[in-house]
This record gives structure tokens, C-alpha cells and sequence, in this order.
């Protein structure tokens, strides 16, 4: 073979790898960007306020054992643009919330190794 020919294609192998290598790269940290300001969702210092003003405090078990899903919701329903100006309906979705997460965790507590939210598993697949 050729000389030149073999350089050439060593070449290109070789920036091939420094272009997936920055690919991967960036890849990666895209998905660490992502992940950690998706984990950053819960419950803020404002949404703790918030809850201790009804009587709700940081280190209930109630709190303490929310699902990060449930966080989130939680989340949302104590900064809800459409219940801004009218605190009764906030209270009311923030208790409904509340007694459903109540029920979750006492769910739980009688399926032990379970969570509440896992798809339900068929015993006979046809």
C-alpha cells in the first residue's frame, strides 16, 4: 500500500476518535446539566414557609418520607399561577394532596417492598 494512503486514513481514524471523543463529552455533560437541574425541582426554602405556616413542618414524617415525585406535585400545587389569588382553593389542593400522599405512604407501610406508583405485574403472561 501506498505510504501516503495509510497516513491519510490513520489521520482521519484519528480525528474520528477526537470528534466522538467531544461528542461523548459533551453528551455527558449535557446529561449532568440536565439531571441535577431536574433533581432541583422539590421543595424550596419558600415551599417549607409555606407549609409551616398550616401547620406543616420540615420534619414530619409526612414530609420526610415524600417520593420525589410526589415533591414535585407538591411543588406545584403550593406555586400554581391559578390558585395565587385565592388561598382557600390552595389550601383545599395542598389538603387533598396531603391525605393522598398520607394514603401512599400508609400503602406502603401494608405492601412492604413495594412502592405505590410500580406498575402492576401480570402473574400469567399470555
Amino acid at each position: 500500500m501506498d505510504e501516503r494512503y495509510v497516513c491519510s486514513r490513520l489521520l482521519l481514524r484519528k480525528g474520528c476518535g477526537e470528534a466522538m471523543l467531544r461528542f461523548f463529552l459533551a453528551t455527558a455533560i449535557a446529561a449532568v446539566f440536565l439531571t441535577t437541574s431536574a433533581l432541583a425541582i422539590g421543595l424550596t426554602e419558600d415551599d417549607f414557609e409555606y407549609l409551616s405556616t398550616h401547620g406543616i413542618e420540615r420534619a414530619s414524617p409526612l414530609i420526610q418520607a415524600l417520593s420525589p415525585k410526589e415533591n414535585a406535585q407538591l411543588h406545584a400545587i403550593i406555586n400554581d399561577v391559578r390558585t395565587k389569588d385565592d388561598p382557600s382553593a390552595r389550601i383545599m389542593a395542598l389538603e387533598t394532596a396531603l391525605n393522598e400522599f398520607r394514603e401512599h405512604q400508609r400503602w406502603e407501610i401494608m405492601n412492604p417492598g413495594r412502592l405505590w406508583d410500580e406498575p402492576k405485574r401480570e402473574l400469567f403472561k399470555r
